[in-house]
């Protein structure tokens, strides 16, 4: 998988679970880098270096690096192992190897030949990141000493004993030309992808880790082989291991696994091709089928080792704040453009900083393109104030803060900085930016964002170019030789989240308004507090021609306010290193809060401030109106939504005006336009209210005085508008074809979709979910995965699931594809031979234990996480559900046969007429076909 664009640090979730009993690596293997011997085991000890805020760093003699960052208050561990291998090694014709690497790695190696296999049975996340510099691969599992040992065992041997070959590269092939295909559909990454490759003339930097696809087709295969051995070895490797885990016993089983691993011979070669200082202004146009245009600027900035680069992070929020920034300032809120963003990769050699702006349909870029260049190269005629510096430091100190409450994603994040050297560095970062000056992000603005290292952009002669000098990334070593760190941040206490501990400690009570509030004490790591709020208000009659105005209500509260700018609100939440998403939609309002112990009380009161004097500005609504439509305009060629609307088109069945209604995409621009403030200052008081209310807090809070202060502030908010829950009403069609082109769209997208008697209750319910999890629950080991992704190669995502609730009879059963428009109709056979041989022949036995037992992991792992917690506790309070039912859920699958599974299986799916519905270029394919055939 390629690392995915992100705009702020955002941490990963995963899982991949692996062990060492009875598994041993044989010495006269083909591969002799590992060897099993005990005494080569003793002679590699871990050797203790340094922890920096609880992250204890060792290193073995043969150079793997080992990070151990314990936390016994999560019931979950993290093994995460970052390869110091990119895209940036690939040599010429190589192009994207260290991605295609990447996946024939999960083909096993030579002691676990059924790696898929094993992290189904044990219930794991897996997957695994190529980007630049590095790749990295790494489960997420609860915590479990055998499944810990198997993990280190499998990830010592595959690095060095992988056994792909080039029938299995082969058969990747196309997977990984469907993950280009399905890139290519997206514009923003498209023109990133182009502009990178304009500005770097020699550098690495500048090519797409997913590759050309002449190079991915046609590489031979030892030097794949060369490209993995060359790479995959024990110095040029960071281990991390996040979470709950014996350390003890861990650091013996590290030893005796990568341990064995020989110290290769000679050291890695250093990188040494520099980038040149850019000379002068480049351009590129991408022009491709679509509707919304972009105007991109990309700049050479240092490597994100440099002094500078902490400033440039602050630039980075003081443009790109979505209500304080410039961008949003002066482009969106100006009608120039209908969004803005900026976004900088902090790399090890040098970093790209770009700045995007989305355009309307049909109308001209020149006036936002020029405005957008100025914005950025005219920062000495409007230079950065102490405030906009303080405000941007503060949130990122939030941000900061917040990240370092869930230790796997902290041990997920570090790969990117262990990548430009050193894991430390990330919070060494973290303080660097604590200091920057309004004068440093000034001075690196006038540095750097100059003309001629802008890539937009056209060649100009220039008799005196004036250029940004990139200066060289510093020492390390030197750097962080006597960085300490901060103090490591207060831990959760050791309670894990079961059914009978959670009703043992879980607070109910109900408030003469209606609402049920549920606080259940429990201390989490960092202090946290976690606040859902459910409130179910109207009725389809009470929201009818309503349905697109009220998504906007939850999000103008916090951007128009009788008492605060949305400026102001921003910076209190800052503040109060809190954070409050408020959503709604036709029937319900739903908050998020997520706070700390020390903030709670003023956060809370915080909300009831925002809830008492909304606005709705017509001004902010403009804002919201022109960013949605665009996004609306975005979907009409886009192969994805095209096919998603044809479904809900063809099975809804809603009167006119009824707020779950299928609309065109005209008819929702047409509704959105119609928007008023007064219509929503109406639905607002009339629809917002507490009486069906359910509320859930999680963290060491008094129970009495939370709940005190949540009435008091919420209490303003009952009135007698009636509630009717709003049913589900599907047609009940079937065995519907329907197919759509789309010109110029690599990847088309498939969705099979069938209307199911099915609730969650339904004595059928487990039994069936069990069956579909066989079927198309896993994009590998599934049924549906394994034949049309890993097998046959035709999509790179496939899977399968069911639709169902508590309080509607009809659910649903989807299935969902992507591929080359000319493997489209293979899919759709594929799947539907799979469905008759489930028929004929039924599960086995190893598959129905494998898919309960990941069943049972996936609950334990998820409910490791107490945002997670929250939602269910909140959500069996308004379905009116004891949390002894989840456990009912888990016993119900333990008895479940073969028999069962294909029972409710062959009853609510096979016997299914499937609607299928697909969209993408067929019609270019099909002119292929036609000339072939007249040959």
């Amino acid at each position: 998988m390629v690392k995915n664009i992100k705009l702020t640090m955002v941490s990963v979730s995963v899982a991949l679970a692996l062990g060492l009993s009875g598994c041993t690596v044989n010495a006269d293997s083909q591969n002799q880098a590992v060897t099993q011997s005990t005494a080569s085991a003793q002679a590699h000890k871990l050797t203790y270096l340094r922890t920096v805020e609880g992250i204890e760093e060792y290193q073995l003699t043969n150079g793997l690096k080992v990070l151990l960052f314990a936390d016994a208050s999560q019931p979950k561990t993290l093994v995460n192992i970052t390869y110091r291998v990119g895209s940036v090694d690939e040599h010429y014709g190589e192009t994207g190897m260290a991605h295609l690497l990447e996946h024939m790695l999960f083909k096993g190696s030579t002691n676990y030949p059924q790696i898929d296999t094993e992290f189904k049975k044990r219930g794991m996340q897996t997957n695994a990141t190529t980007w630049l510099d590095r790749t990295n691969y790494f489960e997420v599992f609860d915590a479990n000493e055998d499944t810990l040992a198997w993990a280190l065992g499998m990830e010592a041997d595959r690095m060095v004993n992988a056994t792909f070959d080039e029938q299995q590269l082969q058969s990747e092939m196309t997977v990984v030309r469907n993950e280009m295909e399905r890139n290519e559909n997206n514009a923003i990454r498209m023109l990133l992808s182009r502009m990178s490759s304009t500005a770097f003339l020699w550098h690495n930097y500048g090519n797409s880790t997913i590759g050309a696809r002449s190079d991915v087709e046609n590489f031979p295969f030892a030097r794949l082989r060369a490209f993995y051995k060359k790479h995959y070895r024990p110095d040029n490797a960071v281990l991390t291991i996040a979470g709950r885990f014996d350390k003890q016993a861990t650091i013996e089983r590290i030893e005796q696994t990568f341990g064995a691993i020989a110290k290769p011979e000679k050291p890695m070669q250093a990188q040494y091709t520099v980038e040149p200082t850019q000379d002068g202004e480049r351009e590129v146009n991408l022009r491709r089928v679509g509707d919304v245009p972009y105007i991109g600027l990309a700049y050479h900035i240092p490597s994100g080792l440099h002094p500078d680069a902490a400033a440039l992070r602050v630039l980075q929020e003081i443009m790109g704040d979505y209500t304080r920034g410039r961008l949003q300032k002066n482009l969106v809120e100006t009608k120039i453009a209908t969004a803005a963003f900026n976004l900088s990769f902090m790399l090890k050699d040098s970093s790209q900083y770009f700045l995007f702006a989305q355009g309307e349909k049909g109308k001209p870029t020149d006036v936002m393109e020029q405005k957008l260049i100025e914005l950025i190269e005219n920062i000495a005629q409007k230079p950065i104030t102490e405030e906009e510096v303080t405000l941007a430091k503060l949130k990122l100190a939030k941000q900061a803060e917040q990240a370092m409450r869930d230790v796997t994603a902290v041990g997920m994040e570090l790969s990117e900085y262990i990548a430009k050297g050193d894991y430390r560095h990330a919070f060494y970062f973290r303080d660097q930016i604590e200091n920057v000056t309004a004068d440093q992000v000034q001075a690196a603005a006038e540095k750097y964002f100059v003309a001629s290292n802008r890539t937009l952009g056209r060649f100009i002669p220039t008799q005196k170019p004036v250029r940004a000098e990139i200066p060289q990334a510093p020492d390390l070593t030197e750097v962080l030789q006597d960085y300490k760190g901060k103090a490591v941040v207060a831990a959760g206490e050791v309670y894990d989240n079961s059914v009978a501990n959670i009703k043992q400690r879980l607070r109910t009570s109900q408030w003469p308004e209606g609402t049920e509030l549920n606080i259940y004490p429990k201390k989490l790591r960092g202090e946290e507090v976690i606040i859902t709020m459910n409130f179910p208000s109207g009725s389809a009659r009470s929201l009818t021609n309503q349905g697109q105005a009220i998504g906007f209500i939850g999000s103008l509260i916090p951007l128009a306010n009788a008492n605060y700018s949305k400026e102001q609100i921003a910076t209190r939440l800052d503040q109060l290193k809190s954070s409050i998403a408020i959503s709604t939609d036709a029937g319900q309002t739903s908050i998020a809060i997520t706070t700390d112990k020390s903030h709670f009380s003023d956060t809370v009161l915080f909300l009831g401030e925002l809830l008492s004097a909304p606005t709705f500005a017509q001004q902010e609504l403009d804002v919201l109106r022109r960013s949605a439509i665009a996004a609306i305009e975005t979907q009409r060629n886009e192969p994805r939504s095209i096919a998603s609307n044809s479904f809900r088109k063809a099975l809804y069945n809603y009167p006119e005006g009824h707020p779950y209604a299928h609309l065109s995409l005209d008819q929702q621009i047409e509704m959105i336009n119609k928007v008023t403030p007064e219509q929503l200052v109406a639905l607002y008081n009339s629809h917002f209210n507490i009486n069906n209310g359910h509320i859930t807090v999680v963290g060491d809070v008094d129970v009495q005085q939370s709940s005190d202060l949540l009435r008091q502030v919420l209490s303003p908010y009952s009135n007698n508008t009636p509630y009717q829950r709003i049913k589900r009403d599907l047609k009940p069609l079937a065995g519907a074809v329907v197919k759509t082109n789309t010109p110029d769209k690599a990847n088309a997208q498939l969705y099979i979709v069938n209307p199911i008697e099915m609730k969650v209750d339904d004595p059928d319910y487990i039994a069936l979910y069990i069956a579909n999890s066989i079927f198309g629950g896993d994009a590998f080991t599934s049924r549906i995965g394994a034949r049309i992704r890993v097998k046959e190669g035709y999509s790179y995502s496939v899977g399968s699931g069911i639709q169902a609730d508590m309080f509607n009879d009809t659910g649903l059963f989807f299935t969902v594809a992507i591929a080359a428009p000319e493997n489209m109709p293979a899919v759709v056979d594929a799947f539907k031979e799979e469905v008759a041989k489930v028929v004929n022949d039924g599960f086995s036995d190893e598959e129905l234990e494998r898919a309960v037992k990941g069943f049972i992991s996936n609950r334990t792992r998820s409910w490791a996480n107490d945002a997670t917690v929250a939602g269910v506790i909140n959500n069996a309070s308004k379905e009116e559900v004891d949390l002894a039912f989840y456990d009912q859920q888990i016993e119900a699958a333990k008895s479940l046969t073969t028999d069962d599974v294909k029972a409710a299986f062959v009853k609510h799916i096979a016997s299914l007429d499937f609607n299928v519905f697909m969209a993408g270029d067929f019609a270019k394919q099909e002119a292929i076909e036609e000339s072939v055939g007249a040959q």
